[in-house]
Order: structure tokens, then sequence, then C-alpha cells
């Protein structure tokens, strides 16, 4: 009865006060309870289904709850992560699915949709870091490194490591799947220079994922550009070491992206097995078993993957 009476005279203060925006204060509590839930019990889901559902609510969700709160940090974080979760968790999945099936058509207009979620995942993203720094822009603008400078002075607590890790990730995918092609490798000294920093802020953020997209952009990038696959293979190795290989996305990743640029047809197959016939593991439920999956689909597709 206390909190109830204590509740309501909080919001009727709240309420005659001037500056209190009682729609604001209800997102922002929403919005802290959701994130809070999501990374202590997000992934002990059971069905990949229901979460798909729920990413894909969250995203046409979060776009109208910004317009009510546009400068809430903790929003825009999940708003950029559940573009990128939605189109390359589910959309990316399906299309990948689509073409070993043969379903040309239908993987590229699954593509094209993961698109627009990456464009908004990066739209955010920027808004983000000029809310940060006004200085944003002109550091972009000012090469890599004034850009590296600016990061350097604007982020350099642990806890600026997730804003550093969420905002390099939205760029990266967007140059990952950019039909630019290399046009868009201009901001690839970007991306890799805040995902750098949130490892040097907080090497087991979101368990190695930091580590995890190094390693995949040095298998990625063509050695002529700077790529460094055997590099690549030990930043893997590294990042699956953080969570005792149980964050089995890094294995995946490890396989598609650096076993298959170096040609190891034996690692690729490993690394998958060990994905398919691992234990469950709680704390990467959903993530676990959507990369089991992924590890199926891509031993479908061994012999168009090697050429020994």
């Amino acid at each position: 009865m206390a909190g109830r009476i204590l509740g309501a005279s909080l919001l009727l203060f709240c309420a005659l006060s001037a500056g209190c925006d009682l729609a604001a204060l209800t997102i922002k509590g929403t919005v802290d309870g959701t994130n809070k839930f999501t990374k202590e019990k997000g992934n002990e889901f059971a069905d990949v289904d229901v979460l798909k559902d729920v990413i894909g609510n969250a995203t046409v969700t979060s776009e109208g709850l910004n317009y009510y709160v546009p400068a809430y940090e903790p929003l825009l974080l999940s708003t950029i992560m559940s573009n990128v979760a939605y189109g390359i968790a589910f959309l990316g999945a399906e299309a990948a699915d689509a073409e070993l099936a043969g379903k040309f058509d239908e993987a590229e207009h699954l593509n094209s949709r993961s698109g627009i979620f990456y464009a908004r995942a990066l739209f955010h993203a920027k808004r983000l870091l000029r809310l940060r720094d006004d200085d944003y822009d002109k550091a972009v603008a000012g090469g890599t490194e004034v850009f590296q400078g600016w990061v350097d002075e604007t982020f350099f607590h642990k806890d600026d490591a997730e804003v550093l890790l969420i905002t390099g990730t939205a760029y990266l995918v967007s140059m990952v799947e950019s039909e630019d092609g290399l046009a868009a490798a201009v901001d690839v000294p970007y991306a890799r220079y805040m995902i750098e920093k949130s490892i040097e802020l907080d090497p087991e953020l979101n368990g190695g994922m930091g580590l995890m997209l190094i390693g995949l952009m040095e298998c990625l990038m063509p050695e002529m550009l700077g790529g460094n696959p055997k590099l690549g293979h030990k930043i893997m190795a590294r990042a699956a070491e953080i969570t005792d290989r149980r964050n089995h996305s890094v294995l995946v990743t490890w396989a598609e992206r650096c076993a298959v640029a170096t040609q190891d047809r034996k690692l690729f197959t490993s690394l998958l097995m060990e994905v398919i016939e691992a234990k469950d593991v709680p704390e990467y439920r959903i993530t676990n078993k959507m990369a089991r999956h992924s590890a199926i689909r891509m031993l479908k597709q061994v012999n168009d993957l090697f050429y020994d």
C-alpha cells in the first residue's frame, strides 16, 4: 500500500511539474526494463520463432518510441541492434536457405529487405554518435587520423565500449551487404577503429563480439586491400576462448569467413561439427540455436565452397 501511495504521489508531482514528460518517463522505464531482461535472460528463450516475432515487432516499436524520446541512448542502442539482429539472424538466414534451395529470386528479395534494416541501423548509429559529440561529422570529414583522435577523446571509459561496438557493427553490416562494392569500403577504417577501441575498453563484451568482427574483417577483405586471413584465424581463436567456445556464433563465423577464405576444409568441418554436437548453453541458447541451423546448412554447401 505504501509503495502504491508513493508511486501515485510521484506521478502527481511529475504531472504538476513544468519539466516533466510522463510519456518520456514511461518509455525510458520500459526501455530500461526490457534491456535489462534482454541482457540477463533474453538468450534463454527456447523458441527461435517467438524471438523472431519479438525482434520484428521491436524494430517497428522502437522507431515510434524514438519519436517521443529521440535522444535517449539506451533506446537508440536497442533500435540499432534490433535492426541488425533482424537483418542478419532472420532475413539473412532465410536468404541463405532460399539460395541453397535454388530460390534465387526469393533470396534476392530477402537480401534487399535486410539492406533496409541495415540502413536504418546505420542512420540511428550516426545519430547516436552526433548526440554524443557535436564534432562527429567534422571528425569523419577530417579523415582516418582525425576520426581516430576524436574516438580516443570521446570514448575512454569501459561503459563506452557498448556504444562503440554497436555503432561500429552498424557501419560494418551496412558495408558488407552494400551493393556499392568497393565504394562502400571507404568506411572500413571508421568501423574498424570503433570496434578495436571497444575491444581495448572491454574485450569480453557480448561474448567477444568485437574480436569476432575484427577477425571477420581480416578474412573478408582481400589481402591486396589490407586483409589478412591468417591473422583472422588467430583473432577468431581468441574470440572463441573468451567464452570457452560456448558462443557458437563465433565458431560459425570463423568457419564461414576464415576457413573458407584460406580453403581449410578440415577446419571448416571441424568447427561446424563442434557446433552441431555441442550441448545446450543457457546463456547463449538462442544465438547457438541459430548458429546450429547455419552450421547444418553450410555443411550441405561444403563442395560448393571448397575446390580441393
